[in-house]
């Protein structure tokens, strides 16, 4: 193996939050509440304006990039 963690080792899990972390704290400074759990996301904000429609759109954008 070239790079990455073998499934179902003891470093797998603890990779995985060190890498999930980032991504939750990075939503958090958006403004947007996130919900983690094993390998899910959940994000959501509560949609008043249609700024909060944007805020909500930067928050996919951070995920997908």
């Amino acid at each position: 193996m070239i790079s990455g963690i073998i499934q179902g080792s003891g470093k797998g899990p603890v990779m995985f939050i060190i890498f999930i972390d980032d991504l939750a704290k990075l939503l958090e400074r958006h403004g947007i509440t996130a919900k983690l759990f094993a390998d899910d996301v959940k994000i959501y904000c509560e949609i008043s304006d249609a700024g909060d429609s944007v805020c909500l759109q930067k928050a996919l954008d951070i995920v997908a990039n």
